[in-house]
């Protein structure tokens, strides 16, 4: 049941990726990536996260667009899907990127001072 539920969320994120670019025509979504879809066991409602590899501004304005095409969305994901229902979509920013980076920056700044370090101990010797 599992895997069955990992497939579904998995083609629903493809419909959504393409439904983005080929019928939503607000460009406030252009930016936007879709990153995961979550279904509730019943498969009643889908957590849509999506991710702006811009600023915060540009996400924010995306899901405002997203919530404009929700409607066209779930019309045109009804289409796509053989079920006896479309799940209720609702959108979620994923930060997750952003996080990494700011690890990543952290982590060279770290390098950067054991670097400084072991050239003043080089010096000194």
């Amino acid at each position: 049941m599992l895997h069955r539920k990992e497939r579904a969320e998995s083609f629903i994120q493809q419909q959504l990726t393409l439904l983005l670019r080929e019928r939503v025509s607000d460009p406030r979504v252009a930016a936007l990536t879709v990153t995961e879809v979550e279904l509730t066991q019943d498969r009643r409602f889908a957590r849509v996260y999506v991710a702006s590899f811009e600023d915060e501004e540009v996400l924010q304005e995306g899901l405002k667009g997203l919530e404009s095409a929700k409607g066209l969305l779930r019309r045109e994901l009804s289409q796509r899907l053989s079920w006896r229902f479309t799940p209720k979509l609702t959108f979620r920013p994923d930060r997750s990127w952003q996080y990494g980076e700011h690890m990543d920056q952290l982590f060279d700044q770290i390098a950067q001072e054991r670097d400084a370090e072991d050239t003043e101990s080089d010096e000194s010797e």
